[in-house]
C-alpha cells in the first residue's frame, strides 16, 4: 500500500508529480490510498466546486494510468464526502484508494 497525503495547496499538481514517478512502479497488487485533496469526479464535490486546470489534468492522468476508485466501483451513486471547507463552503471526497482493476475479485471478496 502507497500513501499518498498531497499537500493542501497546489494538491492535484503534487499528486500527479507523485504518481508520475511511481507509475512504472505500479503492479496488480499495489494499492495507492491517501488524501489527495482533489475531489475526481462530479460525484465526489458539491455543484459549486469548479475545477481548474490542474484538477482537470490530474483527472485526466489519472484515468489514463486506468485504476479502479475502490470505494466508487462498489458505491457508484453514494454522495457521503469526506471533507467540508468553511472556507470554501463545500464539501468534497478527497481520500481516495486506488487499484488496477484486476484486483477487484479481491475486494469484491472481502465487501
Amino acid at each position: 500500500i502507497l500513501n499518498i497525503y498531497a499537500l493542501n495547496t497546489g494538491a492535484p499538481r503534487h499528486t500527479k508529480e507523485i504518481l508520475l514517478e511511481l507509475k512504472r512502479e505500479l503492479g496488480s497488487n499495489t494499492i495507492i490510498a491517501g488524501d489527495f485533496n482533489t475531489p475526481f469526479s462530479a460525484l465526489e464535490r458539491s455543484s459549486i466546486q469548479k475545477i481548474n486546470k490542474e484538477t482537470s489534468d490530474l483527472i485526466c492522468f489519472k484515468d489514463q494510468m486506468d485504476p479502479i476508485d475502490i470505494y466508487r466501483t462498489f458505491h457508484p451513486k453514494a454522495v457521503e464526502y469526506t471533507f467540508f471547507s468553511s472556507e470554501g463552503g463545500s464539501f468534497s471526497r478527497r481520500d481516495h484508494m486506488l487499484n488496477h482493476k484486476t484486483s477487484l475479485k479481491i475486494f469484491r471478496k472481502i465487501k
